[in-house]
């Protein structure tokens, strides 16, 4: 799958892409560091992630903060640049070498773009793009004095990235570990976390199952809109890697055995709270508009005693996040990012690394290769 992001050229790709049988999605967006950095749009999918740099608003400086970004949300993907209309000193030719990105088109006449597409340009074959910039003092070096030499600006830190993976440690320990979620008013999206908590899981490497534990069945609405996989027999819907229970029986699931049981509980004020205190990990979807700060005086009231709650709140402006934190009285408090597609990946990361600290191992890959390991164990042993 080719992702294509042009806004002046969206066309660009197709005779290319008919001859080698790729499927081309094209985004027409100018802002590349928006598209990447401040939206929630997921392109996990993606094997070839194809950039027309004359199509951008963005300086130099946010395509670089961009794709910096953009290699360490997905490692895997390759980044190609069209950069047919940039000048050939144009520095920005070895900023990108410096972040591993080697495809560069600069001549749509040649095999450049079908290169870059299926076999791709090595290391190697890329330095022609470290150019320096022309010397326009050269005729004129007899005469003009010797320049003073200067230290080179201090480079550019190697980007880092995470590499998030399942620790099973716990299972020495315990079968299983059971996540509940529920929401303080109506519409809250305790569901939508549930699922978003559940795809976050199942690409760390973990067995994880959605259990819808109210009596809505508002999950079946699934099918309609997307190809899931669906089981009348065992009650099952499976998505994007998710298994989804609903009408279902425990024991049955149990002896499923996954590593992680997400319930959905639906609203806090319909439910048992023993069905949600209960659970290994509680979390309470909210909201945190001036309206919606009332619903929480009587779930406080209803958990006092048990402070291992965590709560996660919608649409939060940041510049409020300190006096919303006072408001919640010393309840551990996170604040989602904007992810309105349910199956979403690279979203929330660090409300799920601190809510599931002793569940993951976090490796922190710089440019050059080395890496460095941050496992926790069940009984938070380990190094940081």
């Amino acid at each position: 799958m080719i992702v294509y992001i042009s806004e002046l050229r969206p066309d660009l790709l197709d005779e290319v892409g008919d001859k080698l049988f790729m499927v081309v999605t094209k985004v027409q967006q100018p802002n590349l560091k928006k598209l990447i950095i401040g939206s929630a749009a997921d392109f996990s999918h993606a094997t070839r992630f194809v950039v027309d740099l004359s199509s951008l608003k963005d300086t130099g400086d946010e395509v670089v903060e961009a794709i910096a970004a953009f290699r360490a949300m997905y490692p895997d993907t390759r980044v190609i640049l069209i950069a047919d209309r940039e000048p050939p000193e144009s520095p920005l030719f070895a900023r990108l070498f410096k972040l591993g990105v080697y495809d560069i088109v600069t001549d749509l006449d040649g095999g450049g773009l079908k290169k870059c597409l299926t076999t791709g340009i090595t290391k190697e074959e890329a330095t022609v793009y470290q150019t320096e910039k022309p010397d326009l003092t050269a005729r004129a070096k007899d005469k003009a004095p010797s320049p003073v030499p200067q230290e080179a600006p201090p480079a550019d830190p190697p980007p880092i990235r995470e590499k998030i993976t399942a620790n099973k440690d716990f299972k020495k320990h315990k079968q299983f570990v059971t996540v509940a979620f529920c929401a303080t008013e109506p519409h809250m999206g305790a569901t939508h976390h549930a699922l978003l908590m559940a795809k976050f899981l199942s690409t760390a490497g973990f067995k994880v199952c959605y259990l819808e534990a109210s009596e809505r069945r508002n999950i079946l609405y699934l099918a309609r809109a997307y190809p899931v996989n669906a089981n009348e027999r065992k009650h099952l819907l499976q998505f994007e890697g998710v298994d989804m229970y609903f009408d279902f029986k425990l024991p049955e699931v149990i002896s499923a055995g996954y590593d992680f049981y997400i319930f959905d509980l639906g609203r806090f004020s319909e439910i048992e709270a023993a069905s949600f205190l209960t659970k290994d990990i509680k979390v309470i979807i909210g909201g945190a508009k001036a309206w919606e700060m009332p619903a929480y005086t009587a779930v406080f009231d209803a958990v006092e005693g048990c402070r291992d709650i965590q709560f996660i709140l919608n649409h939060a402006p940041p510049a409020e996040a300190r006096s919303i934190r006072e408001l919640m009285g010393g309840w551990k408090t996170h604040f989602s990012e904007y992810a309105p597609y349910p199956f979403a990946t690279g979203v929330n990361l660090d409300i799920y690394k601190d809510i599931f600290k002793n569940y993951l191992t976090i490796e922190r890959v710089a440019a050059n290769g080395t890496t460095q390991a941050d496992k926790r164990g069940f009984f938070n042993f380990g190094r940081k």
